[in-house]
């Protein structure tokens, strides 16, 4: 367990992309291929709207918003396609978020991710990483009715830690996540990603705790 703010904490649970993974500059490229390859116009409002969606949610709404032919298994094998290698080769890790989690897993606190990825994508960039093996469950916003417009998937995650929201830390980027699992009795601790710049303010003002490296949790531990 580890003690922030007075209390002791034996959960954590992190998102993955732009909190633990810095990959958030891939689905840029992702999305502007698969759009261009379409014959598609690249639309902010469009990319916008994905950030809280799982990939099924996120499928849907293509094939809706772009009346495309393409099954919603289709669109999805292909940004898989897209974004596999990059998975794979590329990513790295948010600053000293490998030195965190060891030290989380040294003192006995339970490591969980709740995450819109799928396993396809996820899996090789934390083995690649040598974080994999730090974590002891992964919940998937896919397997939510909601995908991160609820806090169903971090509830999700604490479960299979067998830990309570009231126990456990919600790492996240995004502002919809802070808010969902501040909602639901986690302690928040935003991770800043230049992907979510423009609500940079209300993340702050919204979570417990704002970082833009992982060592300065070290500085909060009391």
């Amino acid at each position: 367990m580890i003690k922030y703010n007075g209390k002791m904490w034996e959960g954590a649970v992190f998102d993955l992309d732009g909190t633990i993974l810095d990959s958030m500059w891939i689905w840029e490229s992702v999305d502007g291929r698969f759009l261009t390859r379409h014959g598609l116009p690249i639309e902010e409002s469009y990319l916008k709207a994905l950030t809280n969606m799982n990939f099924p949610q996120a499928a849907a709404y293509t094939k809706k918003r772009y009346a495309m032919e393409e099954s919603e298994a289709a669109i999805m094998e292909e940004w898989f396609a897209l974004a596999r290698g990059m998975y794979e080769r590329e990513i790295g890790l948010k600053p000293h978020a490998a030195e965190y989690l060891e030290y989380l897993h040294r003192v006995g606190v339970k490591i969980a991710a709740a995450t819109s990825s799928e396993p396809v994508l996820f899996e090789a960039a934390l083995k690649n990483n040598g974080i994999y093996d730090y974590f002891h469950a992964f919940a998937l916003s896919s397997e939510t009715p909601h995908g991160k417009d609820t806090p169903e998937v971090y509830c999700l995650a604490a479960e299979r830690l067998g830990t309570k929201p009231g126990s456990s830390i919600v790492f996240e980027d995004i502002l919809k996540g802070i808010q969902n699992a501040r909602e639901a009795g986690f302690y928040t601790v935003a991770v800043e990603d230049k992907s979510a710049a423009e609500e940079m303010e209300l993340i702050r003002a919204e979570a417990d705790v704002y970082i833009t490296d992982y060592r300065q949790m070290k500085e909060i531990e009391k």
